[in-house]
């Protein structure tokens, strides 16, 4: 049977309602939690259901797309409501399997349209994210986990440790390390900016710090114009000039003055820091354990030798072998440059004082009595590396030095205050008359959104957040993973979790709240199901006997995001607030599968169970391991076991934002000449992000693209040995026949189908 999706769909109208989630029209439930890919729920509601119906299912595209997004006339974000009913009758005992689901649009959209959507995830921290998104929704109201998030905030709120240790909504840290010159400890920072925000005809908001006798002061346009009374203060008239990236520094013209910004006094990447009380450079080495004035190429960088240290004092202080002040004379300490209230929706810088600092050795010293507590998570960080995980797990090994002190104990108290609210919603559905089985799929869901919700609060709050000062919003933390990775910052962030922002624990327990008010908007008036499952796409062993419709999926992109290792830093929060303790040691409690063997044995972490399984280029994990492989060897193996579960006449649909030419070969590779499957149809795509792929000397292709494949039958490879102009002629007719279903217009297309011809 022909498909709708190989005779054509209008792809330039999808591409648009796409377009649309990039931006305010995003899913709500995106802002659950940050995950790296997420393909545009409209457009993988289209490619689903076109890849389901026949050809002739719509006799005009307007038809299709009426049925597709009923609400389309009267909104832009069409997402926002369900497919016609005409349209899920028609997909009635479909099933769709997406081996690599990551976090779900496409088997939510499948089960959207009425058909059974099985989602597969290698990895246990995107399998515990799908669960919240495809199957708790069912399980669970909206208001559950309200009331369970306003217990675990209401008991924050009492604890007195919480209440001594925060009496700002935000704090702006960094660290500092002595000066080999002076002697004296110099704050490293980043960016001096604290507020830079644009408005229709001036500046809104004009803030940052100045280093003045041995301290930081701060420097507020806004408020200094109030004392003034100079005109307009919510929005200043001033020339605003910086210098090259972000702390760079700059000048400030207003009311007749010049003011001038500092620029950064620290640079990773060239190795050099300044010192703010001699003004020395600070770009000395460390060979064998000696200070030099060495070239760059010899030993290590003084600033990340003095963090390593920290580190190794910072966990010998916790076991009790050194003392405070040992831990307070190492060489790199973390500090506190500025704490932020909010007020009446406004930003109230002030300089942190000595007191401030004071607190962070505080929190030490409560965590020191807390030591070997099994919620403190010591397990390390990958040896190897990644591209996007920089020097980070060689400075700082552990996740629970990812950490300042007062972060990580917050941390520890909340996933103690999760676990204690899953016991106590399990035992008051038991009072109500639920069956033991019930109470605890109950309490499940309910702890699992709470786990989810502590996932965001320790994105935005960890030593790898960074101040944003051009943010347009008053909320200017910028997440550890928002680089794609986790990297190195000099003006890090903390929240008080208790606060009133978005992205304080409170905050997102509104977030998760009001996604699953959407998701269950979506889901529960769905005659479609879905079901998540842990596998691995090379064996789906939990799926033999299963053939589908269609496979439709969007595998990982070579070396685009070294999912295992990256994903550790929700995992080992994640086994901690899912799971129960005995004694010094996790145990078994919800979704166990995830954290646990076969054998009850906890799992450390993704990178040492999960990574080499994960098909993904990562020449450092490979040698690592001792594996001896290519990507393009991984995607085969991957893509030859799936269409074992492929019906003989199914189409396998895969979405694939490459960017780079060794990658579009890989998957060629994969489907054509090893997996013997043919190109039926292509089309360019809205992604989650344009991203471009260039091809040396060749094309860019902008964007993402979703092809459709089947098993070979009749036409043949081509003989490229043969004669020449007999092949080439043979590939402009296989490309023209292409073209003409997306109308021929995008270049970008026409390189993507000679590619594949």
């Amino acid at each position: 049977m022909e498909t709708l999706l190989e005779r054509g769909i209008p792809i330039d109208a999808i591409n648009e309602y796409s377009a649309v989630e990039k931006g305010p029209g995003r899913p709500p439930h995106w802002e659950m939690v940050f995950w790296w890919t997420r393909k545009p729920l409209a457009g993988a509601r289209a490619v689903v259901a076109a890849s389901l119906l026949p050809a002739d299912a719509y006799q005009t595209p307007e038809q299709f797309l009426n049925d597709l997004f009923p609400c389309r006339h009267s909104r832009k974000t069409v997402h926002a409501c369900n497919p016609a009913s005409r349209l899920v009758e028609k997909m009635r005992g479909k099933k769709v399997l997406d081996p690599f689901a990551g976090f779900g649009s496409i088997p939510l959209e499948a089960a959207r349209l009425g058909a059974e959507a099985v989602a597969v995830e290698l990895l246990p921290t995107a399998y515990v994210f799908l669960k919240a998104v495809l199957e708790f929704p069912r399980r669970v109201k909206p208001q559950d986990v309200e009331k369970w998030g306003s217990w675990i905030i209401g008991r924050l709120r009492e604890d007195p440790a919480v209440k001594e240790l925060y009496d700002a909504d935000v704090y702006i840290g960094t660290w500092e390390v002595k000066c080999p010159v002076c002697g004296r400890h110099t704050p490293l920072v980043g960016n001096w900016w604290l507020a830079r925000m644009k408005g229709k005809e001036g500046y809104e908001r004009l803030a940052w710090m100045e280093w003045r006798d041995g301290r930081v002061e701060i420097r507020d346009l806004n408020e200094e114009c109030r004392k003034e009374g100079g005109g307009s203060c919510d929005e200043l008239r001033a020339e605003v000039s910086t210098r090259g990236e972000e702390g760079g520094g700059g000048s400030v013209e207003w009311g007749g003055r010049k003011y001038n910004i500092p620029p950064k006094n620290v640079n990773n990447r060239s190795e050099t820091a300044q010192c703010l009380h001699c003004r020395a450079e600070i770009n000395h080495r460390v060979v064998n354990g000696k200070l030099v004035k060495g070239k760059k190429s010899e030993g290590d960088w003084y600033v990340k030798w003095a963090l390593r240290q920290w580190n190794a004092n910072y966990e010998r202080y916790l076991k009790g072998e050194i003392t405070l002040e040992d831990l307070k004379n190492s060489l790199a300490r973390p500090t506190l440059l500025a704490k932020v209230r909010i007020e009446n929706g406004d930003l109230n810088f002030q300089p942190a004082t000595p007191q401030d600092v004071e607190k962070l050795w505080k929190a030490a010293e409560e965590l020191k009595k807390i030591w070997g507590d099994p919620d403190i998570p010591t397990e390390s960080m990958t040896p190897y590396g990644c591209t996007t995980l920089g020097e980070i797990p060689s400075i700082f090994r552990n996740f629970y030095k990812l950490f300042n002190p007062r972060q990580l104990l917050t941390l520890v108290k909340l996933v103690k205050l999760i676990r204690e609210a899953g016991h106590l919603a399990e035992e008051e559905k038991l009072r109500e008359g639920a069956s033991g089985e019930e109470a605890r799929k109950y309490a499940e869901s309910v702890t699992t959104y709470l786990a989810v919700a502590l996932m965001k609060f320790i994105d935005y709050n960890s030593i790898a957040t960074l101040w944003n000062p051009g943010s347009w919003s008053w909320n200017k933390v910028a997440h550890s993973l928002s680089m794609r990775g986790i990297a190195m910052q000099w003006n890090w962030c903390e929240i008080k979790p208790s606060t009133p922002l978005p992205l304080a624990y409170s905050g997102t327990i509104t977030n998760i709240v009001e996604s699953l008010k959407y998701l269950a908007s979506t889901l529960t008036t769905s005659l479609g199901k879905s079901i998540v499952i842990l596998d691995d796409a090379t064996e789906l062993s939990r799926l033999e006997g299963e053939r589908f419709d269609v496979v439709v999926t969007d595998p990982p992109y070579a070396d685009d995001v070294p999912y295992a290792e990256l994903s550790d830093f929700y995992y080992v929060w994640l086994k901690r607030a899912l799971s129960g303790v005995e004694g010094d040691e996790l145990r078994p409690r919800f979704l166990p599968e995830a954290f646990f063997d076969e054998f009850g044995i906890e799992i450390p972490t993704q990178w040492q169970r999960f990574a080499p399984r994960e098909v993904s280029e990562n020449e450092g994990r490979w040698e690592h391991f001792g594996m001896r492989v290519t990507f393009a060897d991984l995607l085969s193996r991957a893509f030859s076991n799936v269409v074992r579960f492929l019906k003989e006449d199914g189409l396998l649909v895969v979405y694939y934002v490459a960017k780079k030419p060794e990658s579009w070969e890989a998957l060629i590779d994969a489907l054509w000449r090893r997996g013997g499957m043919t190109l039926v149809a292509a089309y360019p795509v809205e992604t989650e992000a344009e991203e471009s792929v260039v091809a040396r000397g060749k094309a860019s292709v902008l964007g993402g693209y979703v092809s459709a494949w089947r098993r070979r039958a009749g036409e043949r490879p081509l003989e490229l040995d043969a004669a020449w102009e007999a092949a080439v002629g043979e590939v402009a007719r296989r490309v023209e026949g292409r073209m003409k279903m997306v109308g021929g217009k995008n270049g970008a297309t026409a390189w993507v189908y000679y590619y594949m011809a």
